[in-house]
């Protein structure tokens, strides 16, 4: 859009605009078309390589001088292209009747308005110098330019710190299913080669799939299935579980470890071997997204869990905020003895 405004002031400021084909065999189009193109060869010229090789590492004097062999270059390069420094006559233009006939070895002299004058050059000549025109050209560009990079920046920043958040969540889950397995270690249960196996796909997802921005929806529903069947193992007989399925997960994509922070957070508070316990977990899945909903009963002391399951809420918060915004829905019921979660992710 930029380079389609520069090249249309010369069409549309010319005084031959409503005949196209003697305007553009006048050399003073010509001249200000050619200087309007240098213009735009310079605004991407700046965009992509003066600003961020030389302004954004503050080699300042070397910058300004390059605008300047820029502006020279295009402030008088038309003007040696198409030979129209100063006043030269079309040498197709008539001569006065009484110079007419007249032989140059005759020693008159030529009215002054047909001799080519030489003025010296002048700089701030705005007119024929684009100083205004590459002045807001330079501003425009440097701003873009800064601004492209400042979003790049807090892009970066943004990826750094979901990195940071998932770096923060695998150790959690190692931690909750070891002390899982170290429990049926201890009794030497049967199932501890089985909560093994669990353990390795939960690991194994963690480690080949944690860093994609996207995996499968039914891979994130089969670890949070994977994660659920382990923290059975620590239910006692009091408790009242509920998990379900909906919908078809198939060629949906979601971002990895973004629904099990909320299942988590019903084993934290809703297992209590001395206590009756209910957890219930839906998932459903319709045709543009996903919805969860966690319910359960508080049965442990709050004050024990509050601190890091708030700090695990922000972080999943920011991950919503960074992969779907606009584009969930969340809402937290936190009372004293109930606790449930419902979230709708669009994933179309």
């Amino acid at each position: 859009l930029i380079g389609m405004g520069l090249l249309s002031i010369p069409i549309l400021t010319s005084p031959d605009f409503n005949s196209f084909s003697e305007m553009v065999r006048a050399i003073g189009f010509q001249r200000n078309f050619l200087g309007y193109l240098l213009l735009l060869i310079f605004y991407y010229l700046n965009y992509y390589w003066l600003v961020p090789e030389f302004y954004t590492k503050k080699r300042h004097l070397l910058y300004i001088s390059i605008l300047l062999v820029c502006f020279v270059i295009i402030t008088y390069l038309p003007d040696v292209i198409f030979k129209m420094q100063g006043f030269s006559p079309d040498p197709n233009m008539p001569l006065p009747k009484k110079m007419e006939g007249i032989p140059p070895e005759s020693g008159l002299e030529m009215p002054k308005a047909f001799k080519k004058k030489q003025p010296p050059i002048n700089i701030f000549e705005l007119r024929d110098s684009f100083l205004i025109q590459f002045i807001t050209v330079t501003i425009l560009s440097m701003l873009l330019r800064l601004d492209n990079r400042l979003k790049e920046m807090q892009n970066e920043k943004l990826k750094a710190e979901v990195n940071y958040l998932k770096a923060q969540i695998n150790p959690h889950f190692l931690f909750n299913t070891l002390n899982s397995i170290y429990a049926l270690t201890l009794k030497k249960s049967d199932q501890a080669p089985w909560a093994v196996l669990r353990l390795s796909e939960m690991m194994r997802y963690v480690v080949t799939e944690s860093h994609s921005e996207k995996v499968p929806l039914e891979y994130e529903i089969q670890y949070i299935s994977d994660y659920i069947d382990l923290q059975k193992l620590r239910m006692g007989r009091h408790t009242d579980f509920e998990f379900e399925v909906k919908g078809n997960p198939s060629k949906k994509r979601i971002a990895p470890i973004i629904l099990v922070n909320y299942v988590e957070n019903a084993f934290k508070y809703g297992i209590n071997p001395d206590e009756p316990s209910k957890i219930s977990i839906f998932i459903t899945i319709d045709s543009k997204g996903v919805e969860l909903i966690v319910e359960n009963k508080i049965t442990v002391k709050q004050n024990d869990l509050l601190e890091n399951t708030t700090e695990g809420n922000k972080n999943t918060k920011k991950r919503l905020d960074y992969f779907y915004p606009n584009k969930y829905r969340l809402d937290i019921d936190h009372r004293p003895d109930f606790y449930a979660v419902k979230l709708y992710i669009e994933l179309t």
